[in-house]
């Protein structure tokens, strides 16, 4: 003969101790940050922290943007000169070339070469 399996039931009375427990084990928990947050820094650690008026001295954003422009702006210039140099020794290459080319036929012409 088999027994039937007893079915617990949640009571009241059970369902106040686990949650007893489990608010135990959190609370054990927030215990032990606070040890730690002790050490962390006392009141006369705090003092030495940054307040916000000591901090207004520092760049903002809106300057730390405007910087960001400028040196953009900065390298753009040196892109386009770059770029123009670049454009214009293709063009002088090409005349080069041309020339070069002409030179050529007339030393032949000629019997230099």
């Amino acid at each position: 003969m088999t027994r039937k399996a007893k079915k617990s039931r949640m009571t009241v009375d059970r369902l106040a101790a686990m949650t007893a427990r489990q608010f135990s084990v959190v609370e054990k928990k927030i215990d032990g940050v606070r040890d730690d947050l002790k050490h962390f820094a006392t009141k006369e650690d705090l003092k030495h922290f940054a307040t916000k008026e000591d901090l207004k001295d520092f760049a903002t954003k809106d300057d730390m943007k405007r910087s960001e422009v400028r040196i953009l702006q900065a390298v753009d210039k040196i892109a386009t000169a770059f770029d123009k140099a670049e454009k214009d020794n293709a063009a002088d290459k090409l005349l080069h070339d041309r020339h070069e080319g002409r030179l050529e036929t007339i030393e032949r012409k000629l019997g230099i070469k």
